[in-house]
């Protein structure tokens, strides 16, 4: 193959991609995931890959980024080739970015995470710095400090820093797997735009796999169709391949029937009730507030967050028979709001109640302070990740769960369950386990689950997240028949097709810097007055409300009134990613906003650049700070182990002592050395009283009750125990508070030449523990919602602790993944973006660590105090 030219700006040289009667099975699959596909993509081309649910884009994908696996993962025919090469060894001219930006966030700042890719590919350290600046510049990110952590970053900047780190490996081929389906609209023009600025800067040759075409239709010049050529046949392979229009013109159908969002699809404006009877989707009105009556749930003056509150002062109203949606950018707050409404967080202030009709017996309007089974019927919520919901083994009995716990006998309960899996297309996954269900399977069966137990007042977090046009329609048409049925629906949701549909009443998330609060109207009487605050009052004799949001004026996927999704061709627009409209009433394009009439409130929340945690410091200690990583961590090691040798008083007491001395001289104070390492004590008073307890008697005798007998020895001990449990723990917490786990991680490698593959790979995992945390708190939450909440402790972690192994399974695939994608684990030599080195004050943290232990045991053995069991 003849030499591909490379950019000049940027010395990228774009990728040729081939496959030739290519096929994969995976090792676990009977069939063939993919067989005979055949394509050739000349460098440069920007190609749209498209397919039904499970028809192989996914498997394609990982193949062209060589992390497919060998033969031990699946069985391989024909040949794929990247650059004439196979894609295992060309690793590294492709870069993977994936659907969750969580799960691709590899370490914990900014810059290194950047630098992943180019350390795993062995690239020199002046160059990867030079390539880090570059990528970050171009996807936007430039203005972000190196050190900055990950943890306080939006979906859309995460998902931006991904894609950094895959275009600071030069890869030739840029590979995105649905890269902005997590994202807000704000989040997804940010990512189109990086990437739009990426293939006018560098030329790379792309692949991208979206559901909604639309996103990237401004940017492709091919697409490829995967599908069933035999429909008597389950194996997938290319049905059409040319271009946008000459595909969409003779496969639009097939695409369609498959799922795809196609330009130009009308979406229904009626649907068919459960008595056959059409009915429109969009109502022509809405509940008037003033002669609606009591509403089903509201917010009094509610402050709402997690330990620290996001929005104040929210007065919200929200009536059976009519669809509310939370909208606003990403991390604003919307599912916290949604949870504290479901009664699932306390608020900080203020209250959440319900209707009179809807309390429980015995019981106040608080949702909050109700057990589990009495949400039941009453409050349900649908969680953003499904998988925190599931609690049964198979996927009819997870739609039974509820209507059983109400009390409905199990033929009820089955054939309200067989009833909804047939609605969402789940029917013939009614025995399998719900963890074996495909992601928007899984979507579809946690929507499922909590219709089944018809609550007067239905949350759902995203529930159109993930779907294809079909099942897409029949979520839409499921919230049209609870809405019709009396319930009210409140989605947390981006889908602004959805909302326009359903005629949904917004209520938006706003960072534009007012105090957190809410401002509303419903008609023409507003739900909160002055004494709130200096929030607006807005009512409708003052015309369209101020406040519009630029992912609905910049939205590309919006309907017309006729139905008809338009603006499929426009390219989006850049520039704002945020509420800068805020006040004219009119879009960007200068029209008036056809939606202002919807917004009944806007919440105002506290800024997302307000809730950066303070930076960290790497120690409370001068001295300590200043030590290299892997010393802190010997120095641990060091002062810890000669001291298990002994247990009596005098030699814990010098130790002891010089660290607190030592401590002292190195800038931290003794006390606040006790307020760091409280539960130090509190341990080691627990040791001093089972010793006095229980020890071994010697001695004179000073209390006997049963097994309990306290002597002049066990005395004894126990102040030795006590002693020696603070002399082992406490220099090892205060080297570890402030410890970088990168920096410590750097060391390991280059300084005590631990395998960078053992080293990074767990340092990865740390970082992900995180989310795990995140996950099992979601686990309780979706319990407590299922009705399954008033367990024992002991069964309820039992129960959780299934879901968190198999959502740890899940993210670390994910996450191997895109390491492995970024040349993680090949076997070109690893470089270092960060030097570790040893300096002379490091010298004296050594002699530290040597000396105190020594110095203490020596003057224990010299007064003959040295492990002797009682004072002479």
């Amino acid at each position: 193959m003849p030499a591909i030219a490379s950019t000049p700006q940027t010395g990228i040289a774009p990728a040729a991609v081939s496959a030739h009667d290519w096929g994969w099975r995976h090792t676990t699959r009977r069939d063939f995931a993919l067989r005979h596909v055949d394509f050739d993509i000349r460098p440069g081309e920007r190609v749209l890959l498209l397919g039904a649910s499970g028809a192989g884009k996914s498997t394609l994908m990982a193949a062209l980024a060589g992390v497919l696996g060998g033969a031990d993962d699946g069985e391989e025919e024909g040949t794929l080739t990247v650059d004439g090469l196979d894609a295992r060894a060309a690793r590294g001219r492709a870069g993977l970015v994936l659907q969750d930006p969580d799960s691709q966030i590899i370490l914990e700042r900014v810059g290194d995470d950047a630098a992943f890719g180019c350390e795993s590919l062995g690239v020199p350290r002046d160059e990867i710095w030079k390539r880090v600046h570059e990528s970050l510049d171009i996807v936007g990110l430039g203005d972000l400090a190196l050190d900055r952590s990950t943890q306080h970053m939006s979906g859309g900047q995460r998902q931006r820093l991904a894609l950094a780190g895959v275009l600071a490996m030069h890869p030739g081929l840029l590979l995105l797997d649905e890269p902005t389906a997590n994202l807000d609209p704000a989040g997804v023009r940010e990512v189109h735009d990086a990437v739009r600025h990426v293939l006018e800067t560098t030329h790379e040759t792309m692949i991208v796999v979206e559901h909604h075409i639309d996103v990237w239709l401004d940017l492709i010049d091919r697409v490829i169709v995967l599908g069933k050529p035999d429909p008597d046949d389950l194996t997938g392979g290319v049905i059409a391949d040319g271009t946008p229009d000459g595909v969409f013109s003779t496969v639009g159908d097939v695409l369609a029937a498959g799922g795809a969002w196609v330009p130009g699809r009308r979406i229904p404006t009626e649907y068919r009730d459960p008595n056959g009877r059409m009915r429109p989707l969009n109502p022509a009105s809405h509940i008037d507030p003033e002669h609606a009556g009591e509403p089903v749930l509201r917010a009094d003056d509610l402050s709402f967050g997690r330990g620290k509150a996001l929005g104040e002062h929210v007065n919200l109203e929200f009536y059976g028979g009519e669809v509310y949606a939370l909208m606003g950018p990403n991390g604003a707050g919307k599912s916290t709001l949604a949870l504290t409404l479901a009664g699932l967080l306390p608020p900080i202030a203020g209250h959440v109640r319900v209707g009179t009709d809807m309390v429980p017996d015995g019981r106040g309007d608080d949702p909050h302070e109700w057990k589990s089974r009495e949400l039941l019927g009453r409050v349900g919520m649908v969680f953003q990740e499904p998988e925190h919901q599931f609690a049964t083994a198979s996927v009819r009995a997870e739609v039974a769960l509820g209507p059983t716990s109400m009390g409905k006998t199990d033929e009820e309960a089955n054939r309200i369950a067989d009833d909804m899996l047939a609605r969402l297309g789940l029917t013939r996954f009614a025995p399998a386990n719900p963890y074996t269900l495909s992601g928007g399977e899984k979507r579809r069966l946690s929507v499922a689950s909590m219709l089944a137990a018809a609550p007067r007042v239905l949350i759902m977090d995203e529930p159109t997240f993930g779907q294809d046009f079909a099942t897409w329609t029949e979520m839409m048409r499921l919230i049209a028949i609870a809405r019709d049925e009396g319930s009210a629906v409140i989605m947390v949701t981006h889908d602004e097709p959805l909302v326009e549909a359903l005629g949904a009443r917004r209520i938006m998330f706003t960072q534009d810097g007012l105090r957190a609060g809410v401002s509303s109207e419903h008609g023409s009487r507003p739900v909160i007055s002055s004494e709130h605050g200096p929030h607006p009052v807005i009512s409708s004799e003052h015309g369209p409300h101020p406040v519009i949001s630029s992912e609905r004026s910049e939205s590309r996927n919006l309907l017309s009134r006729d139905g008809v999704r338009k603006d499929f061709s426009a390219p989006l627009r850049s520039g704002r990613n945020d509420m800068s409209e805020a006040g004219s009433g009119r879009n960007d394009t200068g029209e008036a906003n056809s939606h202002d009439g919807d917004i009944v409130a806007t919440v105002h929340v506290t800024p997302t650049t307000e809730r950066v945690e303070a930076a960290k410091p790497a120690s409370p200690s001068w001295f300590v700070a200043r030590l290299n990583p892997v010393t802190r961590f010997a120095m641990g090691l060091i002062m810890c182990i000669p001291m298990f040798f002994s247990l009596d008083v005098v030699s814990a007491s010098i130790a002891l002592g010089l660290e607190f001395i030592l401590l002292w001289i190195g800038g931290v104070n003794p006390l606040a050395v006790c307020r760091k390492t409280w539960p130090i004590w509190v341990g080691a008073a627990g040791a001093f009283i089972s010793i006095v307890l229980y020890g071994q008697a010697s001695g004179a005798s000073y209390l006997q009750l049963g097994v309990i007998h306290v002597t002049q020895g066990s005395l004894y001990l126990g102040c030795a125990m006590f002693l020696r449990v603070l002399a082992i723990a406490m220099p090892s917490v205060i080297l570890i508070l402030g410890l970088d786990p990168t920096d410590l991680a750097d060391g390991l490698v280059q300084l005590v030449h631990l395998p960078s593959r053992f080293v990074y790979g767990g340092l990865a995992g740390m970082r992900m523990f995180t989310l795990l945390q995140d996950d099992w708190r979601a686990l309780g939450l979706s319990r407590r919602s299922r009705g399954l909440g008033d367990e024992g402790a002991v069964k309820r972690a039992m129960a959780q602790a299934f879901g968190l192994l198999v959502l740890s399974i899940r993210r670390a695939t994910k996450l191997a993944t895109a390491m492995e994608a970024r040349g993680f684990g090949s076997d070109r030599p690893r470089s270092q973006a960060r030097v570790s080195r040893l300096h002379g004050i490091d010298a004296v943290g050594y002699v530290i660590a040597v000396v105190v232990p020594v110095f203490a045991l020596a003057v224990a053995i010299k007064t003959g105090f040295w492990n002797q069991p009682l004072l002479s």
